[in-house]
């Protein structure tokens, strides 16, 4: 049966600032565990541009940076063009500006837990939500996904690597439901904020199908892996034909001036690109390890910069354990949020090796007690 919702939206992670009012401690000294966003960064190149093309906060944003699309569709690969990128604030303008493509009253179909936007866009631009429980491992069940398709339905909202699980999804697995959706006039809108993070990531992606199905819409954003949320640059992939479209309907001068010369840099820091996937890995590793020592948790094997992990101890619930960090002034996700998730859930960041230990061992003391 498709999930329904029960919960209230509530705010994102990493609402570092809400934190810091609510307790009542400096943001310098809040241990940040729930944004996905990368601790190393923002990239030495990114910073350097900001000081270099400040210059420009003076003049309107380029309204068609030409040269900046060819370089996201140099970066991308897979035998994307300029014509073929869409710039947006974020992917969250991405993301509600192709529900604003659709007629009214149609139908979304979303498989939960995942991102909320996808379905406060939806009921913004007047549709409807069928939401799918994905199973406890979080694999796509694409014969149930597609059982939740009604006559109505004119979306499919997904995010690979899956969020908040870090599960990623095989290219084949995503073009089945891509191809299925095509026959049936439905745009896939599929969410690859993460996929950077993944090994291998050119053989999951599918931003090189664009071309081939008029119906995918590709996202991606430089906020998680490259550290940048305050920049507000996402980019969409998609058929010129849709990109045409949706230029059409985007509010002018929505990518503030120094976005484009600064994610131009970033993407050209290769050694930060290097060191943010070794890293990661390496650090993801052993935190993983510690987790596991923990009695009552469980933790989900993932292929980004976070974990998601289950609490088997019936003494603690997701709230409860964030409550308790907080006093030790640590913040982490508290997944109860999530569609389709409890409150036996939490997620959290992977950071340097002296603040992984931190929160293990405070994680490890106030279950011990």
């Amino acid at each position: 049966m498709p999930a329904t919702r029960e919960k209230r939206f509530v705010s994102h992670g990493g609402d570092i600032w809400g934190f810091s009012r609510k307790h009542n401690i400096p943001v310098e000294e809040v241990l940040e565990f729930s944004g996905p966003i990368n601790f190393m960064g923002p990239p030495p190149k990114a910073v350097e541009a900001v000081k270099e093309h400040a210059r420009l906060i003076k003049f309107y944003p380029d309204p068609n940076p030409v040269e900046f699309k060819n370089t996201l569709a140099s970066y991308v690969g897979q035998g994307i063009k300029a014509e073929n990128v869409l710039i947006g604030n974020g992917s969250i303008e991405l993301i509600y500006m192709i529900t604003e493509l659709l007629p009214q009253n149609f139908d979304a179909v979303i498989p939960v837990p995942s991102f909320s936007e996808y379905e406060k866009a939806t009921l913004r631009s007047g549709g409807k939500i069928t939401f799918v429980q994905l199973p406890e491992d979080f694999s796509l069940e694409t014969k149930k996904i597609k059982e939740a398709i009604s006559p109505d339905t004119k979306i499919m909202c997904l995010c690979n690597p899956h969020s908040p699980s870090g599960r990623l999804y095989k290219k084949p697995e995503i073009m089945e439901l891509v191809e299925f959706c095509q026959k049936k006039d439905i745009i896939f809108s599929i969410d690859e904020n993460y996929i950077e993070f993944a090994q291998d990531d050119q053989e999951h992606t599918v931003a090189g199908m664009v071309q081939e199905y008029e119906n995918l819409f590709v996202i991606r954003s430089v906020t998680k892996f490259y550290g940048m949320a305050g920049i507000r640059l996402g980019y969409a992939l998609a058929a010129s034909s849709l990109i045409e479209k949706l230029e059409t309907i985007r509010q002018p001068w929505s990518i503030n001036g120094l976005a484009c010369q600064v994610t131009q840099a970033a993407l050209d820091d290769k050694e930060f690109i290097a060191a943010t996937k070794e890293t990661i890995n390496k650090n993801k590793e052993q935190l993983i390890k510690d987790l596991n020592q923990i009695n009552g948790l469980h933790v989900y094997p993932s292929t980004t910069n976070f974990l998601l992990i289950k609490l088997t101890n019936p003494d603690f619930t997701s709230t409860s354990l964030k409550e308790q960090l907080a006093k030790e002034r640590i913040l982490i996700r508290d997944c109860s949020t999530f569609m389709g998730m409890d409150n036996k859930h939490i997620r959290i960041t992977i950071r340097s090796t002296k603040d992984n230990n931190q929160l293990v061992e405070k994680i490890k003391q106030i279950i011990d007690n």
